[in-house]
């Protein structure tokens, strides 16, 4: 199991790569103990951010997720919208500085307010 003991994992500034990304997501899935996810200011492709949301998606113990200064187009706030209304753990969401367009922060409000 990945990172079975480790309830903080912190990537700031980092390059992430589609490959890693899903590699990333794919931890989410399976992990049962991180309660914090810091990809602040991290250059990730949309495709990469996409499977890493996925992952949160069905994560069941992640508390704090901060994507600020993170590139996040419509579809990916969409995905965001989309994990809000299936995630019950997440708790803060931090996505100062994203450059959100109004239709992506629509997205993401309708899944706030269902969470």
């Amino acid at each position: 199991k990945a990172f079975h003991n480790i309830s903080s994992l912190k990537l700031q500034k980092d390059s992430i790569t589609n490959f890693m990304a899903s590699k990333l997501g794919m931890m989410l899935k399976e992990n049962n103990s991180l309660k914090e996810l810091r990809l602040w200011r991290c250059v990730i492709e949309q495709e990469g951010l996409e499977d890493v949301i996925k992952g949160v998606q069905v994560n069941t113990t992640l508390e704090t997720l901060n994507l600020s200064r993170t590139k996040i187009d419509n579809k990916i706030a969409l995905s965001i919208g989309t994990m809000l209304k299936m995630n019950n753990t997440l708790q803060k969401l931090d996505l100062r500085e994203c450059a959100l367009q109004p239709e992506g922060l629509e997205e993401v409000i309708k899944g706030v307010q269902v969470n």
